[in-house]
């Protein structure tokens, strides 16, 4: 036994281990069943069974004592039995308290693996963990414990998690630690077979350099005259014989570095030195940088002597996460120069250890390594994307982009295989899209089954409806249908505000592509949707003849070409807007263009053509496409100043289906122009003038669902009234067709060329978009103005901008409103005008919009509000605790409850701008608000002396106020609900329930409540409500005899 008993002892923290070795030892020595229980001691035993049990008890409870530390045998020294001191142990080492069970899981969660570690080790740790706390009863969930592992892995380890990420089912957790465990060993064999590559490089290079010395043994100094002292500069004597200072050994190597140009003679002029003493990066190949641009710049060498860079740019080296910024090109140099001060203000870190130097990451990732050679760290890349390739990508880009970033393989098809015309770009160019990343990420698709096309067009059409949209497009859309033949894999849409017009839509569809085509249609494929399936689209049908396909309910696989082509739609769209960061209310405009574009791209349905060319006839021409969102200057016809300028600034946003010419937002016109006069910048996105872009909209008449084509007079001036009287968005009109009908899309449009009947497309001929005459020409000196409406009622509608509200008919209520908010923030002292400190950031502000109504939905009041932009605020910097809490809409019921019960009287108050009556604990500065800039300090900031409305601690610091006020005034709040304050005093009951600044307040005692009202009113400025009518949207109606309270929502209904 003494043998065994070779384990380490039992102290404050290896318990754990300890009763595992300790267990094994019992059991070996045959006494593991005295200590567990399993043998007990027999009540009629003999002496000689009495004896024997005694015996093996009395060993294994020594065999305890031995195997503890002193600090442990202060726990167990009285215990009688084995069992007995194997339990204290237990009980004390070991607590099951919740404490314990907490500690445990934290460090479960909070365990981290280093670069440095190894994967054993980190896999132990977190199974002595798991096991700590199934010790402890905590059972955790395997997937769980699959997640905090995986989560537990540092960034070396990326590839490895996505790969996992990637499976459809999770591994089960022994064969994930079988798997890290071999993927460590891979990981740790890669970085010494990259090491020992290195040193052996290093070696041989040495080796050589050595080789050439011995093979100039018989060298002969030459004439001193001629050498020169690399110490002073001067000539006739070496540097070890110089009688000036000496200077550091580091600044004679640097030196001698940029003089000669040479680190070494067996480096390239691709090798690059990580230089703590350069100021700057410098490089010697031009064809490395991946931009440039010309310059002359001198840098000072050590010895006070100069050199030239004549350019700068930036260099990306490729095997590594790193670009390099502002390089200088110095073409007196031999060798490259990595700046380590440079490096560290781009967010780097550089750490020198041993023989070598690393660069990580902001992320702490290893980006970059370089081993020291001669007293110098080197870093050597054969891979440096040059100019060529560069150019290659961004033409690849450039295309991707145009085509509403269509899939690359797509494109390269299109160009490989001649579908288009005008499609120009190196195939072996390939791109990375992060815009495509964000906005395109799915679900793997569903495996689709064989289908029998149609040979002709019109056979069979497919149609879905996408929708709600959340945001209402500039015409107030929320919907769009699309119709797809099946043949031709054509799309025509349809913009829509409900989806009662879905009908209405395919009669126009119908009528149009039936005309075209000279077929008609002959089924119609759709979803079991109630737009679709009711007795008016029914009847329809049946009336011509057209057969209807359903899908098999929750099975919108069978719709599988409606639904996929308005998924690639969306996405596309999405793509669009988000790279070219417009407002999301132009997303009928970013549709209205995928649309277009699909069209006119390849797909997997047909072969070597495109929906385009089987619907009309004739190979599509994109030579004319633009990226969506690019900044365009138009011609401006109407110019009557020589000297005033001819081009007006625009925003492309798509491509006109009635003329030769592009759809251009100007957002000083707030409108749509369509012109073929153009000049491009598409590398300038200008979404700052679109961030809040309104078009001005007159609100057509929601009840009519057809379209109308209004001709004005375009030599006549149209007045204030007469502007008001047409309507030209093609969402306010309930719909609008794109890619074949006639209607001019999203905005209101000013054709400023050829027009064409309104029987659509004049000829199966592609439009050319480009120079020379159009081979028809202008009828008339006429302005067609497309599905225009006769205003019937113009509601009040709420502003989305500055600009909206004041340029509207309301102007002056709004701007009334907005000074009377600004009045209020300047009276409770909201902020000081300052110089912004370094090292901070000022977030933004807006103005938002409401309109207050009443019960019956009459107007009481215009409302105003100067919001920060707290999304812009960072945590830890200018914020920290944001929970706030409000009441639930259920405990608003239990207070109508207690009030009907205890016969209480309901009031109800409104705070006044109630985030301003709280004091801001962090700094946060804000730039000055539109229209409110002061002129004098325009360059000065806000900063902010009160909570303001969006900003991510107002809620926090507004309910902490309120809840001292209250509490001051006799009031708790109950456990289980936080804004419910209640308080007795003299059999009088009292509550009051809190929803951020609007008040209900309770009372048995009429009087008692009045109080209550005058001690808030006299802490913060309030409005009455009076008795309880109207609260967070509900009505109230109580009854005078019962108490009784009846809750309603009927203006929610009607709105």
């Amino acid at each position: 036994m003494n043998s065994l008993m070779q384990i380490e002892k039992l102290d404050d923290s290896n318990y754990s281990s300890w009763s595992i070795q300790m267990k094994s030892v019992l059991i070996h020595c045959d006494l593991w069943h005295v200590v567990c229980g399993k043998t007990i001691k027999p009540e009629d035993a003999t002496p000689q069974q009495s004896l024997e049990y005694d015996t093996k008890d009395e060993k294994a409870l020594a065999a305890i004592m031995l195997c503890v530390k002193p600090s442990q045998i202060s726990h167990i020294k009285l215990c009688k039995t084995s069992a007995e001191a194997w339990a204290k142990l237990k009980d004390v080492n070991l607590p099951r308290g919740p404490a314990r069970k907490i500690m445990l899981f934290k460090g479960l969660l909070q365990l981290r693996m280093s670069d440095s570690d190894k994967m054993s080790d980190h896999i132990n740790r977190f199974v002595e963990f798991v096991e700590k706390l199934a010790q402890v009863d905590v059972a955790i969930d395997e997937q769980i414990l699959i997640i905090i592992l995986l989560s537990s892995l540092p960034q070396n380890y990326e590839n490895f998690v996505i790969a996992i990420e990637a499976r459809d089912v999770l591994p089960d957790l022994e064969s994930l630690k079988i798997k890290l465990l071999e993927e460590g060993a891979r990981q740790q064999e890669c970085n010494k077979l990259e090491i020992n590559q290195a040193e052996q490089l290093l070696q041989a290079r040495a080796n050589e350099k050595n080789g050439k010395e011995k093979q100039n043994n018989n060298w002969k100094p030459n004439n001193t005259n001629s050498k020169k002292c690399y110490n002073c500069g001067l000539r006739g004597h070496f540097a070890v014989n110089c009688k000036s200072k000496k200077r550091e050994k580091r600044n004679d190597k640097y030196l001698l570095t940029l003089e000669n140009g040479n680190v070494g003679t067996n480096l390239s002029r691709r090798s690059w030195c990580i230089d703590s003493g350069a100021t700057s990066h410098l490089c010697c190949e031009k064809n490395m940088f991946k931009t440039y641009e010309k310059c002359r710049e001198k840098i000072l060498l050590p010895n006070n002597k100069s050199i030239e860079a004549i350019g700068r740019g930036d260099v990306e080296l490729v095997g590594t996460d790193i670009t390099l910024t502002n390089v200088l090109h110095v073409t007196e140099l031999q060798n490259n120069f990595i700046s380590v001060s440079k490096s560290i203000e781009s967010g780097y870190s550089v750490i020198f250890c041993n023989n070598l130097v690393k660069i990580k990451s902001r992320q702490n990732r290893v980006v970059l390594t370089a081993y020291n050679r001669d007293g110098l760290f080197i870093f050597e890349t054969s891979i440096i994307k040059c100019m060529s390739a560069i150019a290659s990508e961004q033409e690849a880009m450039k295309w991707h982009i145009r085509f509403g970033h269509l899939n690359i393989h797509t494109l390269k098809d299109m160009a490989v295989n001649n579908i288009v015309r005008g499609l120009k770009f190196d195939k072996k160019g390939d791109i990375c899209c992060d815009t495509c990343a964000k906005s395109k990420i799915t679900v793997k698709p569903f495996k689709q089954g064989n289908e029998n096309r149609s040979k002709n067009l019109l056979e069979i059409i497919h149609s879905d409806l996408c929708g709600p949209i959340n945001t209402p497009s500039v015409g107030g859309a929320r919907y769009f249908a699309t119709f797809i033949d099946d043949k031709s894999r054509y799309i025509s849409v349809y913009f829509l505000k409900t989806k009662d017009c879905v009908l209405e839509a395919f009669k126009d569809f119908k009528t149009m592509c039936e005309n075209q085509n000279g077929r008609r249609i002959k089924c119609l494929r759709s979803d079991n949707g109630r737009e679709y399936v009711n007795g008016a689209f029914e009847k329809f049908l049946k009336e011509n003849g057209i057969r209807r396909q359903l899908t098999a309910p929750y099975t919108p696989q069978q719709n599988g070409v409606a639904e996929r082509a308005n998924r690639t739609l969306v996405e596309m769209a999405r793509s669009m807007l988000v790279h070219a960061k417009m407002n999301e209310r132009f997303w009928a405009e970013a549709v209205k263009t995928a649309v277009y574009i699909r069209n006119r791209s390849a797909t997997k349905s047909l072969v070597n053509t495109t929906p385009y060319e089987e619907w009309h006839g004739i190979k599509p021409t994109v030579a004319h496409f633009r990226t969506f969102g690019s900044k365009a200057v138009v011609l401006n016809k109407t110019h009557s100043k020589k000297f005033q300028p001819k081009g007006r600034e625009c925003i492309l946003i798509g491509y006109s289906d009635e003329t030769k010419g592009y759809r251009l937002y100007s957002p000083d016109m707030k409108r749509v122009i369509i012109s073929r006069d153009v000049i491009f910048f598409e590398n300038e996105i200008v979404s700052d003038d679109i961030d809040e872009c309104d078009v001005m909209i007159i609100k057509g008449n929601d009840q009519q669902c057809s379209a109308k084509n209004v001709c004005v007079n375009e030599d006549a001036d149209l007045g204030e009234g007469q502007a008001q009287n047409l309507h030209a968005d093609v969402n306010a009109n309930l719909y609008n067709k794109v890619e074949v009908n006639v209607s001019s899309g999203e905005t209101q449009a000013e054709e400023e060329s050829a027009v064409q009947s309104d029987g659509g497309e004049a000829s199966l001929e592609e439009k050319r978009f480009g120079r020379g005459r159009p081979k028809f020409v202008r009828t008339g000196t006429r302005k067609v103005y497309n599905e225009l409406n006769v205003l019937i009622d113009k509601p009040v509608v709420t502003p989305a901008s500055v600009t909206e509200a004041l340029s509207g008919p309301n102007a002056e209520e709004w701007r009334l409103a907005m000074k009377k908010e600004y009045d209020a923030l300047i009276k409770n002292q909201t902020w000081e005008i300052v110089e912004l400190p370094k090292g901070q950031e000022a977030i933004g502000s807006k103005w938002v919009f409401t309109i207050k109504r009443d019960t019956n939905g009459n107007i009481q009041r215009f409302k105003a509000r100067l919001v920060a932009k707290g999304c812009s605020q960072r945590f830890g910097v200018n914020y920290q605790e944001t929970f706030s809490p409000v009441i639930r809409y259920a405990n608003i019921r239990l207070v109508l409850a207690l009030a009907v019960e205890n016969k209480l009287y309901l009031h109800q108050l409104d705070v006044s701008s109630a985030y301003l009556n709280s004091d801001l604990n962090d700094d946060v500065y804000m730039l000055q608000p539109k229209c409110f800039i002061d002129g004098k300090r325009s360059d000065k900031v806000l900063k902010l002396k009160k909570s303001l409305y969006g900003l991510k601690q107002s809620g926090r610091e507004w309910n902490a106020k309120l809840n001292s006020v209250l509490r001051s005034i006799g009031f708790s709040s109950c456990i289980s609900e936080p804004c419910i304050y209640t308080r007795h005093s003299d059999d009088v009951k009292s509550l009051i329930a809190v929803y951020v600044d609007d008040l209900i307040i309770g009372s048995s005692d009429k009087s008692v409540l009045l109080n209550i009202k005058y001690e808030v009113s006299k802490k913060f400025e309030v409005t009455d409500g009076g008795p309880l009518e109207h609260f967070l949207g509900m009505e109230f109606t109580r009854d005078g005899e019962t108490g009784a309270i009846q809750v309603g929502q009927k203006q929610y209904i009607i709105n």
